[in-house]
């Protein structure tokens, strides 16, 4: 379980848990004294991080590993440069790996690849379903990219969603949909989270989901096969 810190690296969510707010939400955890970084954002988010760290006094090189959900640029641009100067290791699940080290050019709209360059950063840690980062747990769920997980944490019930999942004013939807690899098979990834017990989920797009999740899946559940598949 997460150490409780008075000063997280980040808006504190959760005990130990801090979020580094942005186009793309980045999050703090902290095991003891390992502390983890999920996603870092885009390339030039790297500064953001590293100032954030400044402001909480935590060397950057205290985060041992860095865990991607996916292998979206605006997840994980700026993973290479902080590697470089934590020398943290990067985790992401395999099926994505070649896209983050840069052995398979990542499919990106032009419009995209213009303004966000890709950095490929080493995959040290290749992830799969079921494998345990410290007290996290890897869950596939597909679809958004071949590899996109979510991790969770079964003792606070924390879910570090990704692009699992999205938050829009208080609702949940799938993020970035025309981006999906398979969009069928993220909707029918929604329903390996039912079976979590989640007290927060903590998005990669919009805000942090507390009591009310369960609710709200299942309510996403419902719609998606028509709001997302027309079906």
């Amino acid at each position: 379980m997460a150490s409780g810190s008075p000063t997280p690296v980040g808006v504190r969510v959760a005990d130990g848990v801090g979020l580094i707010p942005g186009f793309v939400n980045c999050y703090t955890y902290l095991d003891g004294e390992e502390l983890l970084l999920i996603d870092t954002g885009a390339a030039k988010r790297a500064g953001h991080i590293v100032r954030t760290f400044e402001r909480s006094a935590v060397p950057l090189d205290r985060v041992r590993k860095i865990l991607l959900t996916h292998h979206h640029v605006d997840h994980m641009g700026g993973a290479a440069y902080l590697v470089g100067s934590s020398h943290a290791a990067v985790a992401c699940h395999s099926d994505d790996a070649p896209y983050v080290d840069g052995r398979v050019k990542a499919p990106m709209p032009l419009l995209l690849r213009l303004f966000m360059r890709v950095h490929p950063a080493p995959v040290a840690l290749p992830l799969k379903d079921g494998d345990m980062v410290g007290p996290l747990r890897v869950v596939h769920t597909p679809g958004h990219t071949p590899g996109e997980v979510v991790f969770y944490e079964p003792t606070a019930k924390l879910l570090f969603a990704g692009d699992a999942l999205r938050e829009h004013k208080g609702a949940l939807g799938l993020p970035g949909t025309r981006y999906a690899s398979n969009l069928r098979q993220a909707v029918e990834s929604l329903k390996r989270l039912q079976a979590l017990d989640v007290r927060r989920m903590l998005p990669g797009h919009g805000q942090p989901v507390g009591a009310d999740f369960p609710g709200l899946l299942d309510d996403l559940i419902r719609r998606a096969p028509r709001e997302f598949l027309g079906a």
